[in-house]
Protein backbone atom coordinates (compact mmCIF):
# COMPACT_ATOMS: atom_id res chain seq x y z
CA UNK A 1 0.00 0.00 0.00
CA UNK A 2 3.04 2.09 0.75
CA UNK A 3 4.56 1.77 -2.43
CA UNK A 4 1.23 2.42 -4.40
CA UNK A 5 1.08 5.90 -2.40
CA UNK A 6 3.90 6.84 -3.31
CA UNK A 7 3.39 6.23 -7.05
CA UNK A 8 0.15 8.02 -6.97
CA UNK A 9 1.89 10.82 -5.76
CA UNK A 10 4.45 10.98 -8.33
CA UNK A 11 1.99 10.56 -10.91
CA UNK A 12 -0.16 13.49 -9.63
CA UNK A 13 3.39 15.84 -9.18
CA UNK A 14 4.09 14.78 -12.65
CA UNK A 15 0.50 15.49 -14.49
CA UNK A 16 0.63 18.91 -12.17
CA UNK A 17 4.07 19.42 -13.95
CA UNK A 18 3.02 18.37 -17.57
CA UNK A 19 -0.24 21.09 -17.33
CA UNK A 20 1.61 23.60 -15.83
CA UNK A 21 4.26 23.81 -18.82
CA UNK A 22 1.52 23.08 -21.48
CA UNK A 23 -0.19 26.36 -20.47
CA UNK A 24 -0.32 29.17 -22.94
CA UNK A 25 3.05 31.91 -22.74
CA UNK A 26 2.92 33.95 -19.64
CA UNK A 27 2.53 37.54 -19.40
CA UNK A 28 5.11 37.64 -16.34
CA UNK A 29 8.64 37.86 -16.58
CA UNK A 30 9.83 34.31 -14.56
CA UNK A 31 12.33 35.27 -11.87
CA UNK A 32 16.07 35.09 -11.74
CA UNK A 33 16.96 31.63 -11.78
CA UNK A 34 20.71 31.26 -10.13
CA UNK A 35 21.90 28.42 -12.23
CA UNK A 36 21.70 27.49 -15.80
CA UNK A 37 18.78 24.88 -16.85
CA UNK A 38 20.33 21.31 -17.46
CA UNK A 39 21.60 21.19 -21.45
CA UNK A 40 18.61 18.90 -22.98
CA UNK A 41 17.72 18.48 -26.62
CA UNK A 42 13.98 19.18 -26.38
CA UNK A 43 11.07 18.47 -29.46
CA UNK A 44 10.20 21.26 -31.40
CA UNK A 45 7.34 22.60 -30.39
CA UNK A 46 3.89 24.10 -32.55
CA UNK A 47 5.33 27.73 -33.26
CA UNK A 48 8.92 26.36 -34.18
CA UNK A 49 7.37 23.96 -36.65
CA UNK A 50 5.25 26.68 -38.22
CA UNK A 51 8.48 29.23 -38.25
CA UNK A 52 10.48 26.41 -40.07
CA UNK A 53 7.72 26.22 -42.92
CA UNK A 54 7.91 29.41 -43.49
CA UNK A 55 11.83 29.38 -44.11
CA UNK A 56 11.05 27.04 -46.74
CA UNK A 57 8.06 29.10 -48.40
CA UNK A 58 10.23 32.27 -48.08
CA UNK A 59 14.09 30.83 -49.14
CA UNK A 60 16.93 29.29 -47.94
CA UNK A 61 18.18 30.61 -44.23
CA UNK A 62 21.05 32.88 -44.54
CA UNK A 63 24.57 31.12 -45.17
CA UNK A 64 25.75 32.10 -41.18
CA UNK A 65 24.73 32.83 -37.71
CA UNK A 66 27.68 35.04 -36.60
CA UNK A 67 26.72 36.67 -33.06
CA UNK A 68 29.40 39.38 -34.01
CA UNK A 69 27.21 40.73 -36.52
CA UNK A 70 23.79 40.25 -34.48
CA UNK A 71 25.71 42.11 -31.28
CA UNK A 72 27.07 44.79 -34.08
CA UNK A 73 23.74 45.10 -35.37
CA UNK A 74 21.76 45.60 -31.92
CA UNK A 75 24.71 47.75 -31.14
CA UNK A 76 23.49 50.45 -33.20
CA UNK A 77 20.48 50.94 -32.45
CA UNK A 78 22.31 52.61 -29.41
CA UNK A 79 21.83 56.30 -29.34
CA UNK A 80 24.97 56.88 -28.04
CA UNK A 81 27.44 58.81 -30.23
CA UNK A 82 30.08 57.24 -32.08
CA UNK A 83 33.32 56.28 -30.71
CA UNK A 84 36.24 57.17 -32.74
CA UNK A 85 37.97 54.94 -34.45
CA UNK A 86 41.11 54.30 -32.36
CA UNK A 87 38.70 53.65 -28.85
CA UNK A 88 39.09 51.10 -26.62
CA UNK A 89 36.14 48.65 -25.48
CA UNK A 90 37.08 48.65 -22.06
CA UNK A 91 34.49 51.66 -20.69
CA UNK A 92 31.70 50.81 -18.58
CA UNK A 93 27.81 52.62 -19.88
CA UNK A 94 25.03 52.55 -18.61
CA UNK A 95 22.54 49.99 -19.70
CA UNK A 96 18.63 49.93 -19.01
CA UNK A 97 17.36 46.90 -18.17
CA UNK A 98 15.54 45.12 -20.61
CA UNK A 99 11.06 44.82 -20.14
CA UNK A 100 9.88 43.42 -23.19
CA UNK A 101 10.58 39.95 -24.77
CA UNK A 102 12.21 41.05 -27.69
CA UNK A 103 14.68 43.48 -25.91
CA UNK A 104 15.37 40.35 -23.59
CA UNK A 105 16.16 38.18 -26.55
CA UNK A 106 18.57 41.45 -28.42
CA UNK A 107 20.48 41.49 -24.71
CA UNK A 108 20.81 37.65 -25.51
CA UNK A 109 22.80 38.20 -28.49
CA UNK A 110 24.99 40.98 -27.02
CA UNK A 111 25.69 38.59 -24.46
CA UNK A 112 26.46 35.34 -26.16
CA UNK A 113 28.71 37.72 -28.72
CA UNK A 114 30.82 38.82 -25.87
CA UNK A 115 31.17 34.74 -23.85
CA UNK A 116 28.53 35.48 -21.23
CA UNK A 117 26.77 32.60 -21.86
CA UNK A 118 24.97 32.19 -18.64
CA UNK A 119 23.62 35.79 -18.64
CA UNK A 120 22.45 34.94 -22.31
CA UNK A 121 21.10 31.61 -21.11
CA UNK A 122 19.38 33.69 -18.92
CA UNK A 123 17.85 36.11 -21.21
CA UNK A 124 17.02 33.76 -23.55
CA UNK A 125 14.70 31.94 -21.30
CA UNK A 126 12.79 35.35 -20.02
CA UNK A 127 12.01 36.56 -23.51
CA UNK A 128 10.99 32.92 -25.00
CA UNK A 129 8.63 33.15 -21.53
CA UNK A 130 7.18 36.10 -22.58
CA UNK A 131 6.72 35.66 -26.10
CA UNK A 132 7.34 31.97 -27.40
CA UNK A 133 7.57 33.60 -31.21
CA UNK A 134 9.90 36.16 -30.15
CA UNK A 135 12.80 34.65 -32.48
CA UNK A 136 10.58 35.56 -35.69
CA UNK A 137 9.96 38.76 -34.61
CA UNK A 138 13.77 39.11 -33.52
CA UNK A 139 14.50 38.21 -37.14
CA UNK A 140 12.14 40.36 -39.34
CA UNK A 141 13.35 43.31 -37.29
CA UNK A 142 17.21 43.01 -37.88
CA UNK A 143 16.82 40.46 -41.08
CA UNK A 144 14.47 41.64 -43.30
CA UNK A 145 16.76 42.56 -46.42
CA UNK A 146 17.78 38.79 -45.76
CA UNK A 147 14.29 37.13 -46.58
CA UNK A 148 13.01 39.72 -49.29
CA UNK A 149 12.67 38.45 -52.15
CA UNK A 150 14.45 40.56 -55.57
CA UNK A 151 11.90 42.99 -57.61
CA UNK A 152 11.15 40.96 -60.51
CA UNK A 153 12.70 42.31 -63.63
CA UNK A 154 10.32 45.03 -65.69
CA UNK A 155 10.18 44.20 -69.51
CA UNK A 156 11.61 46.34 -72.04
CA UNK A 157 8.56 48.93 -73.06
CA UNK A 158 8.28 49.88 -76.57
CA UNK A 159 10.14 53.19 -77.90
CA UNK A 160 8.06 56.30 -77.92
CA UNK A 161 10.75 58.26 -79.94
CA UNK A 162 12.54 57.98 -82.89
CA UNK A 163 15.71 59.54 -81.22
CA UNK A 164 18.32 55.54 -81.31
CA UNK A 165 20.24 55.86 -77.25
CA UNK A 166 24.07 54.31 -77.97
CA UNK A 167 24.76 51.59 -76.01
CA UNK A 168 26.62 51.96 -72.79
CA UNK A 169 30.21 51.51 -73.30
CA UNK A 170 31.75 48.66 -70.65
CA UNK A 171 34.30 50.26 -68.85
CA UNK A 172 38.06 48.81 -68.86
CA UNK A 173 38.93 46.95 -65.60
CA UNK A 174 42.25 47.72 -64.37
CA UNK A 175 44.25 46.25 -62.20
CA UNK A 176 44.27 46.97 -58.61
CA UNK A 177 48.37 48.55 -58.90
CA UNK A 178 47.41 50.00 -61.77
CA UNK A 179 44.16 51.51 -60.52
CA UNK A 180 46.12 52.84 -57.43
CA UNK A 181 48.92 54.50 -59.77
CA UNK A 182 46.37 56.74 -61.65
CA UNK A 183 45.61 58.64 -58.41
CA UNK A 184 48.74 60.25 -58.63
CA UNK A 185 48.18 63.62 -60.13
CA UNK A 186 44.50 63.33 -58.61
CA UNK A 187 43.92 67.06 -56.72
CA UNK A 188 43.03 66.31 -53.00
CA UNK A 189 39.12 67.59 -53.28
CA UNK A 190 38.04 69.86 -50.41
CA UNK A 191 35.32 69.04 -47.67
CA UNK A 192 31.73 69.00 -48.10
CA UNK A 193 29.97 72.33 -47.54
CA UNK A 194 28.21 72.27 -44.09
CA UNK A 195 25.30 74.05 -45.20
CA UNK A 196 23.67 73.39 -48.46
CA UNK A 197 23.58 76.28 -51.07
CA UNK A 198 27.03 77.30 -49.68
CA UNK A 199 30.54 77.40 -50.74
CA UNK A 200 32.81 74.59 -49.20
CA UNK A 201 35.15 75.32 -46.47
CA UNK A 202 38.82 75.70 -47.65
CA UNK A 203 41.16 73.21 -47.94
CA UNK A 204 45.06 74.39 -47.50
CA UNK A 205 46.25 71.00 -47.72
CA UNK A 206 44.99 70.71 -51.55
CA UNK A 207 47.81 73.27 -52.15
CA UNK A 208 50.71 71.10 -50.39
CA UNK A 209 53.27 69.66 -52.71
CA UNK A 210 53.67 66.23 -52.60
CA UNK A 211 56.90 66.29 -51.20
CA UNK A 212 55.37 67.75 -48.08
CA UNK A 213 52.15 65.49 -47.86
CA UNK A 214 54.94 62.49 -47.96
CA UNK A 215 56.46 64.01 -44.82
CA UNK A 216 53.29 64.82 -43.13
CA UNK A 217 52.51 61.17 -43.39
CA UNK A 218 55.88 60.16 -42.21
CA UNK A 219 55.37 61.37 -38.94
CA UNK A 220 52.15 60.13 -38.78
CA UNK A 221 53.10 56.35 -39.62
CA UNK A 222 55.94 56.71 -36.86
CA UNK A 223 53.38 57.87 -34.32
CA UNK A 224 50.11 55.81 -34.82
CA UNK A 225 50.26 53.27 -38.25
CA UNK A 226 46.94 52.58 -37.28
CA UNK A 227 46.26 55.96 -38.01
CA UNK A 228 48.13 55.94 -41.12
CA UNK A 229 46.14 53.24 -42.52
CA UNK A 230 42.94 55.34 -41.97
CA UNK A 231 44.22 58.40 -43.86
CA UNK A 232 44.40 56.29 -47.04
CA UNK A 233 40.27 56.50 -46.65
CA UNK A 234 40.18 60.25 -46.84
CA UNK A 235 40.86 60.32 -50.76
CA UNK A 236 42.60 58.36 -53.48
CA UNK A 237 45.41 60.97 -53.52
CA UNK A 238 46.32 59.58 -50.03
CA UNK A 239 45.37 55.99 -50.91
CA UNK A 240 48.22 56.48 -53.86
CA UNK A 241 50.55 57.72 -50.91
CA UNK A 242 49.66 54.72 -49.05
CA UNK A 243 50.33 52.04 -51.17
CA UNK A 244 53.08 54.00 -53.36
CA UNK A 245 55.28 55.11 -50.68
CA UNK A 246 57.06 51.90 -50.20
CA UNK A 247 60.39 54.18 -47.87
CA UNK A 248 57.48 55.06 -45.26
CA UNK A 249 56.62 50.58 -44.67
CA UNK A 250 60.34 50.48 -44.65
CA UNK A 251 61.02 52.65 -41.80
CA UNK A 252 58.09 51.38 -39.15
CA UNK A 253 59.48 47.95 -39.60
CA UNK A 254 62.45 49.41 -38.81
CA UNK A 255 61.20 51.42 -35.43
CA UNK A 256 61.28 49.88 -32.31
CA UNK A 257 58.19 51.43 -31.11
CA UNK A 258 55.57 49.51 -33.52
CA UNK A 259 58.47 47.40 -35.94
CA UNK A 260 60.30 44.60 -35.65
CA UNK A 261 63.45 46.36 -33.36
CA UNK A 262 61.30 45.70 -30.96
CA UNK A 263 60.63 42.19 -31.54
CA UNK A 264 62.74 39.99 -29.01
CA UNK A 265 63.94 36.32 -29.93
CA UNK A 266 65.42 35.57 -27.34
CA UNK A 267 64.95 36.52 -23.64
CA UNK A 268 65.80 39.93 -22.83
CA UNK A 269 64.89 40.07 -18.85
CA UNK A 270 64.66 37.99 -16.40
CA UNK A 271 61.31 36.94 -15.15
CA UNK A 272 61.24 40.10 -12.51
CA UNK A 273 61.81 42.55 -15.59
CA UNK A 274 65.52 42.87 -15.09
CA UNK A 275 67.59 43.23 -18.25
CA UNK A 276 70.15 40.81 -19.18
CA UNK A 277 71.79 42.29 -22.63
CA UNK A 278 71.82 46.05 -23.49
CA UNK A 279 70.04 47.45 -26.52
CA UNK A 280 72.69 47.47 -28.73
CA UNK A 281 73.03 43.62 -28.75
CA UNK A 282 69.16 42.85 -29.51
CA UNK A 283 69.33 40.80 -32.71
CA UNK A 284 66.72 42.85 -35.29
CA UNK A 285 65.57 40.68 -38.41
CA UNK A 286 65.58 44.07 -40.36
CA UNK A 287 68.58 46.19 -39.25
CA UNK A 288 69.00 50.10 -40.20
CA UNK A 289 72.88 49.90 -41.08
CA UNK A 290 72.78 47.11 -43.73
CA UNK A 291 71.33 46.70 -46.83
CA UNK A 292 67.50 45.03 -47.02
CA UNK A 293 65.32 42.88 -49.10
CA UNK A 294 62.20 41.90 -48.57
CA UNK A 295 61.54 38.52 -47.70
CA UNK A 296 59.97 36.15 -49.99
CA UNK A 297 57.15 35.04 -51.06
CA UNK A 298 56.27 39.13 -49.77
CA UNK A 299 56.78 41.52 -52.60
CA UNK A 300 56.47 45.05 -50.60
CA UNK A 301 57.56 46.65 -47.21
CA UNK A 302 54.12 47.28 -46.43
CA UNK A 303 52.90 43.67 -46.91
CA UNK A 304 55.86 42.52 -44.67
CA UNK A 305 55.23 44.78 -41.48
CA UNK A 306 51.21 43.27 -41.59
CA UNK A 307 51.97 39.52 -42.40
CA UNK A 308 55.33 38.81 -40.48
CA UNK A 309 55.39 37.57 -37.38
CA UNK A 310 54.99 40.91 -34.70
CA UNK A 311 53.46 41.21 -31.07
CA UNK A 312 51.20 44.30 -30.95
CA UNK A 313 52.34 46.33 -27.53
CA UNK A 314 49.21 49.12 -27.95
CA UNK A 315 46.82 46.67 -25.98
CA UNK A 316 46.01 43.42 -24.84
CA UNK A 317 45.57 39.57 -25.56
CA UNK A 318 42.40 38.31 -24.18
CA UNK A 319 41.21 34.42 -23.38
CA UNK A 320 37.33 34.08 -22.85
CA UNK A 321 37.02 30.28 -21.39
CA UNK A 322 33.33 28.95 -20.98
CA UNK A 323 32.63 25.70 -20.09
CA UNK A 324 30.08 23.85 -18.05
CA UNK A 325 29.88 21.23 -14.34
CA UNK A 326 27.63 19.61 -13.08
CA UNK A 327 25.51 21.37 -10.18
CA UNK A 328 25.14 20.04 -6.53
CA UNK A 329 21.02 18.33 -6.90
CA UNK A 330 18.78 19.60 -4.44
CA UNK A 331 17.53 17.31 -1.71
CA UNK A 332 14.65 17.51 -3.34
CA UNK A 333 15.05 16.81 -6.55
CA UNK A 334 14.09 13.44 -7.48
CA UNK A 335 14.65 12.88 -11.04
CA UNK A 336 18.48 13.64 -12.71
CA UNK A 337 17.19 16.05 -15.70
CA UNK A 338 15.77 18.61 -13.05
CA UNK A 339 19.96 18.87 -11.83
CA UNK A 340 21.24 22.16 -12.21
CA UNK A 341 24.12 22.69 -14.84
CA UNK A 342 26.18 25.65 -14.26
CA UNK A 343 28.07 27.92 -16.53
CA UNK A 344 31.88 28.75 -15.45
CA UNK A 345 33.44 31.84 -17.42
CA UNK A 346 37.16 33.22 -16.57
CA UNK A 347 39.70 35.33 -18.39
CA UNK A 348 42.92 35.16 -19.17
CA UNK A 349 45.01 38.25 -19.79
CA UNK A 350 48.07 38.87 -21.48
CA UNK A 351 50.43 42.63 -21.90
CA UNK A 352 53.32 42.64 -23.53
CA UNK A 353 56.27 45.29 -23.21
CA UNK A 354 58.77 46.28 -25.63
CA UNK A 355 61.71 45.73 -23.21
CA UNK A 356 60.87 42.05 -23.07
CA UNK A 357 58.87 41.57 -20.14
CA UNK A 358 54.85 40.28 -19.89
CA UNK A 359 52.14 40.61 -17.37
CA UNK A 360 49.66 37.61 -17.40
CA UNK A 361 46.61 37.38 -15.17
CA UNK A 362 43.97 34.82 -14.49
CA UNK A 363 41.12 36.00 -13.10
CA UNK A 364 37.14 35.77 -13.00
CA UNK A 365 36.64 39.64 -13.31
CA UNK A 366 35.22 40.76 -16.63
CA UNK A 367 38.11 42.93 -19.00
CA UNK A 368 35.44 45.98 -18.68
CA UNK A 369 36.73 46.19 -14.74
CA UNK A 370 40.02 45.20 -14.97
CA UNK A 371 41.91 45.81 -18.24
CA UNK A 372 41.91 49.53 -17.89
CA UNK A 373 44.60 48.80 -14.79
CA UNK A 374 46.69 46.13 -15.94
CA UNK A 375 50.53 46.89 -15.33
CA UNK A 376 53.86 45.85 -14.14
CA UNK A 377 53.15 48.56 -11.26
CA UNK A 378 50.13 47.99 -10.54
CA UNK A 379 50.36 44.37 -9.97
CA UNK A 380 53.26 44.82 -7.67
CA UNK A 381 51.29 47.32 -5.31
CA UNK A 382 48.60 44.93 -5.32
CA UNK A 383 50.44 42.10 -3.93
CA UNK A 384 52.31 44.29 -1.60
CA UNK A 385 49.30 45.25 0.10
CA UNK A 386 47.92 41.55 -0.02
CA UNK A 387 50.68 40.57 1.79
CA UNK A 388 50.97 42.80 4.49
CA UNK A 389 48.04 41.02 5.32
CA UNK A 390 44.96 44.37 4.72
CA UNK A 391 42.97 45.69 2.13
CA UNK A 392 41.96 48.57 0.84
CA UNK A 393 39.36 49.73 3.30
CA UNK A 394 35.86 52.37 1.43
CA UNK A 395 37.70 55.52 2.86
CA UNK A 396 40.48 55.25 0.35
CA UNK A 397 38.96 54.32 -3.00
CA UNK A 398 40.43 56.94 -5.77
CA UNK A 399 43.74 56.52 -4.59
CA UNK A 400 46.30 55.37 -7.43
CA UNK A 401 48.40 52.43 -6.39
CA UNK A 402 51.11 53.23 -8.80
CA UNK A 403 50.76 56.73 -8.66
CA UNK A 404 48.52 57.44 -12.01
CA UNK A 405 45.93 59.37 -12.36
CA UNK A 406 42.95 56.94 -12.69
CA UNK A 407 42.41 55.32 -9.37
CA UNK A 408 42.32 51.65 -8.74
CA UNK A 409 38.93 50.25 -8.16
CA UNK A 410 38.63 47.17 -5.13
CA UNK A 411 37.56 44.66 -8.09
CA UNK A 412 40.21 45.55 -10.08
CA UNK A 413 42.77 45.56 -6.84
CA UNK A 414 41.31 42.55 -6.06
CA UNK A 415 42.03 40.84 -9.09
CA UNK A 416 45.54 41.90 -9.78
CA UNK A 417 47.07 40.55 -6.41
CA UNK A 418 47.02 37.17 -8.48
CA UNK A 419 48.83 38.49 -11.25
CA UNK A 420 52.11 37.10 -12.33
CA UNK A 421 55.25 39.08 -14.05
CA UNK A 422 57.21 37.05 -16.88
CA UNK A 423 59.42 37.33 -20.30
CA UNK A 424 59.16 36.68 -23.87
CA UNK A 425 60.24 35.71 -27.14
CA UNK A 426 59.61 35.42 -30.57
CA UNK A 427 61.15 32.13 -32.65
CA UNK A 428 63.97 33.62 -34.68
CA UNK A 429 63.14 33.67 -38.13
CA UNK A 430 66.63 33.36 -39.16
CA UNK A 431 69.40 31.49 -37.64
CA UNK A 432 70.71 33.78 -34.71
CA UNK A 433 74.28 34.53 -35.28
CA UNK A 434 76.35 32.97 -32.14
CA UNK A 435 77.45 34.94 -28.43
CA UNK A 436 78.94 34.46 -26.00
CA UNK A 437 77.09 36.87 -24.06
CA UNK A 438 73.76 35.60 -25.16
CA UNK A 439 72.09 34.13 -21.85
CA UNK A 440 71.36 30.48 -21.78
CA UNK A 441 67.81 29.67 -22.25
CA UNK A 442 65.74 27.87 -19.74
CA UNK A 443 65.34 23.81 -21.31
CA UNK A 444 61.69 23.43 -22.58
CA UNK A 445 60.25 19.63 -22.97
CA UNK A 446 59.88 18.30 -26.65
CA UNK A 447 62.08 19.37 -29.43
CA UNK A 448 62.45 23.36 -29.98
CA UNK A 449 60.64 25.07 -32.66
CA UNK A 450 61.31 26.58 -36.13
CA UNK A 451 58.53 28.29 -36.76
CA UNK A 452 58.82 32.06 -37.15
CA UNK A 453 55.62 32.39 -35.46
CA UNK A 454 55.94 30.67 -32.21
CA UNK A 455 56.17 32.50 -29.36
CA UNK A 456 57.51 31.12 -25.88
CA UNK A 457 56.85 32.82 -22.56
CA UNK A 458 58.20 31.84 -19.07
CA UNK A 459 56.18 33.39 -15.77
CA UNK A 460 56.12 33.04 -12.39
CA UNK A 461 54.72 30.45 -10.83
CA UNK A 462 52.36 29.53 -7.77
CA UNK A 463 55.86 29.03 -5.76
CA UNK A 464 59.15 30.61 -5.95
CA UNK A 465 60.73 26.76 -6.87
CA UNK A 466 57.95 27.14 -10.06
CA UNK A 467 58.19 28.20 -13.16
CA UNK A 468 55.13 28.45 -15.91
CA UNK A 469 56.23 27.92 -19.59
CA UNK A 470 53.45 28.69 -22.61
CA UNK A 471 54.15 27.82 -26.32
CA UNK A 472 51.98 29.96 -28.34
CA UNK A 473 51.90 30.95 -32.14
CA UNK A 474 50.76 34.52 -33.65
CA UNK A 475 48.05 33.55 -36.43
CA UNK A 476 45.48 35.77 -38.06
CA UNK A 477 41.62 35.49 -37.69
CA UNK A 478 39.30 33.47 -39.83
CA UNK A 479 37.97 36.07 -41.92
CA UNK A 480 41.27 37.03 -42.86
CA UNK A 481 42.31 35.71 -46.90
CA UNK A 482 44.72 38.72 -48.52
CA UNK A 483 48.08 39.85 -47.51
CA UNK A 484 46.55 43.63 -47.30
CA UNK A 485 44.38 42.78 -44.14
CA UNK A 486 45.25 44.65 -41.51
CA UNK A 487 43.49 42.77 -38.83
CA UNK A 488 46.89 39.91 -39.03
CA UNK A 489 48.99 38.92 -36.32
CA UNK A 490 46.44 39.30 -34.01
CA UNK A 491 45.39 35.67 -32.64
CA UNK A 492 48.16 33.73 -29.76
CA UNK A 493 46.79 30.29 -30.39
CA UNK A 494 47.94 27.34 -27.39
CA UNK A 495 50.27 24.55 -28.09
CA UNK A 496 51.61 23.72 -25.14
CA UNK A 497 51.75 24.63 -21.44
CA UNK A 498 54.12 23.46 -18.60
CA UNK A 499 55.17 23.49 -15.48
CA UNK A 500 58.75 23.48 -14.34
CA UNK A 501 59.96 22.71 -11.08
CA UNK A 502 63.90 24.21 -10.47
CA UNK A 503 64.61 22.03 -7.41
CA UNK A 504 63.98 18.55 -8.82
CA UNK A 505 64.29 19.47 -13.06
CA UNK A 506 61.01 17.67 -13.01
CA UNK A 507 57.97 19.01 -16.10
CA UNK A 508 54.45 18.74 -15.71
CA UNK A 509 51.89 19.43 -18.28
CA UNK A 510 48.29 21.74 -17.63
CA UNK A 511 45.86 20.22 -19.77
CA UNK A 512 43.93 22.72 -22.19
CA UNK A 513 41.24 21.28 -22.77
CA UNK A 514 38.95 23.87 -22.27
CA UNK A 515 41.45 27.41 -22.99
CA UNK A 516 40.76 29.42 -25.94
CA UNK A 517 43.10 31.27 -28.21
CA UNK A 518 44.09 34.66 -26.93
CA UNK A 519 42.45 37.62 -29.36
CA UNK A 520 44.12 41.43 -29.34
CA UNK A 521 42.20 44.39 -28.62
CA UNK A 522 43.41 47.43 -28.48
CA UNK A 523 43.62 50.09 -25.31
CA UNK A 524 43.50 53.31 -25.65
CA UNK A 525 46.77 55.01 -24.15
CA UNK A 526 49.11 52.04 -24.40
CA UNK A 527 51.94 52.61 -26.20
CA UNK A 528 50.77 55.45 -28.31
CA UNK A 529 51.98 59.10 -27.63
Amino acid sequence: MQDNAELESFRREWREEVARRSKPRSTQAAPQAAAAPPLTRLPPTHHAAADRKDLEEEGPPPASFDPEELAQRVGELSVQPEKEADEDEFTRRDVTEPNTALEHFERAVEKEAAGKLGDSLQHYRKAYRLDDAVDKKFRNKHYAHVWKKPAQPIPDQPSTTSATVPAPVEAEILPISELIASFAHLPIPPADPVVENTPPPPCPISKVPSEVIVEILHYVALRDPAAFGRMALVCKRFAYHFAHEQQLWRRICQSPEFGFKGMHYTFACDLHGRPIYTLGDRYTPFPTDVPLEIPKPLSSWSEVFQSYPRIRFTGIYISTVNYTRAGAASTFQTVSWNSPIHIVTYYRYLRFYPDGSVVSLLTTTEPVDVVPYISKENIMAARATSHKGHQRQVSDIGKSLSGAADPVPPVAQAALKYGSRGRWHLTSPDPLPESEDQPEPTPTPGEPSTDPRDLIIETEGVDPKYVYTMHLSLRSPSSSKSHMNPSKNTKLVWRGFWSYNKLTDDWGEFGLRNDRAYVFRRVRGWGLA
